[in-house]
């Protein structure tokens, strides 16, 4: 049995038993968790562990069970499934959806009043568009000379420091390219912002996975 249709099948069965969460690892008395908690059984480096065992893109991993955890819960409970179902059929290049999905975010993220500052989120999509070396370097000063003018700006620097980093931690700060920080948002206002956008990560996937909905 192909390691993504393995854990497909353990997911389906803690859908239909109702033992997935938000908020939780795993709480064995309860037998209930997150995403790579239900895979794993285990609140401890479950994340790690479901990697080494079936396969899984690190970012890919790491990116997921943040969505999990973001999404209103209706679309969370789903989730788990229906990432696997896209990823069982893509037979594409996962660094390939890795820098479109980053473009996706950047090209989200409004202008601001700071030319320098758009010239520098620019020049991370250019990276993203064709991450060579020399691009690489010159996105990440760009964005690393705006930083102190605004969040976008810092947003965008670490957009380009994390194409150097690992997998794994390219997924951390990539997710946070998209917020864009408001002026004193109620929490209810806040809390609908933040939905939205982990509802987007997860129509951007599925679209850059194949699916259409």
């Amino acid at each position: 049995m192909n390691k993504l249709t393995e854990l497909r099948k353990i997911m389906m069965e803690h859908q239909k038993a109702d033992q997935l969460v938000q908020g939780s690892w795993w709480d064995s008395e309860a037998q209930t968790g997150c995403f790579y908690g239900c895979a794993m059984r285990s609140d401890e480096d479950a994340i790690g562990k479901a990697i080494d065992k079936f396969k899984i893109e690190p970012w890919v991993a790491y990116w997921s069970e943040k969505v999990f955890e973001g999404l209103p819960k209706d679309l969370a409970l789903n989730w788990p499934v229906e990432l696997l179902d896209a990823m069982i059929e893509f037979d594409g290049d996962y660094k390939d959806v890795y820098h479109k999905l980053s473009i996706k975010r950047l090209e989200s993220l409004p202008n601001t009043t700071y030319k320098h500052v758009n010239e520098a989120v620019k020049k991370v999509i250019d990276y993203h568009l064709k991450p060579t070396e020399d691009k690489r370097e010159a996105a990440y000063s760009a964005a690393y000379s705006a930083s102190y003018s605004s969040y976008s700006a810092r947003s965008a620097a670490y957009s380009a420091r994390s194409a150097a980093d690992s997998a794994a931690d390219s997924a951390e700060w990539s997710a946070r390219s998209a917020r864009v920080e408001r002026v004193a948002p109620t929490m209810a206002a806040r809390s609908a912002e933040l939905f939205q956008h982990w509802v987007r990560e997860r129509k951007w996937m599925l679209e850059l996975l194949g699916v259409s909905e």
